[in-house]
């Protein structure tokens, strides 16, 4: 029998390589905790979806960010400013159990089970300025109508 001396090592060195893969002791298996899941069925981070609804004659601002036993995750905090709709997505991280939000100076705090999904909307309105270009309204009058104030609304929905 000849053999090819070239393709020999090479056999030998993926005979090795396939054994030392299917290898599955206790030392080289994952552990049966490390993949159990959660009550929720989760597994680390969720990602999130949040919209800004904005609306009125000034520009609406909001800023939110997820929370830790009350504390501030770094690197969560989110801040726009709109004056129309908007929306976009995020990464709620695995440790959080509390929610943060301030939209047009109105500000609430919530806390939940961070095994579970979190969904809730803030609104908040803001009044602020004078229409100097609205001609029935006059600065020095105790009396304008309502529409002489310039105003915004916006609501934050977050949903992870």
């Amino acid at each position: 029998m000849v053999t090819n001396r070239t393709i020999l090592p090479g056999l030998l060195i993926g005979i090795a390589f396939l054994a030392a893969c299917s290898e599955r002791s206790a030392t080289t298996a994952p552990s049966a905790d490390a993949v159990s899941l959660s009550p929720a069925g989760f597994i680390g981070d969720r990602p999130y979806t949040w919209s800004l609804k904005c609306s009125g004659n000034l520009y609406s601002q909001a800023k939110w960010s997820w929370t830790t036993g009350g504390v501030t995750i770094t690197g969560t905090e989110m801040s726009l400013l709109c004056s129309s709709d908007l929306s976009g997505g995020g990464t709620r991280p695995a440790a959080a159990d509390g929610f943060s939000a301030c939209v047009n100076y109105t500000c609430q705090t919530w806390t939940f089970d961070a095994a579970t999904g979190f969904r809730t909307h803030l609104k908040g309105s803001f009044t602020g300025g004078f229409d100097f270009q609205n001609p029935k309204c006059d600065i020095f009058s105790r009396s304008n109508p309502s529409s002489c104030y310039l105003t915004a609304t916006a609501t934050l929905t977050i949903d992870s």
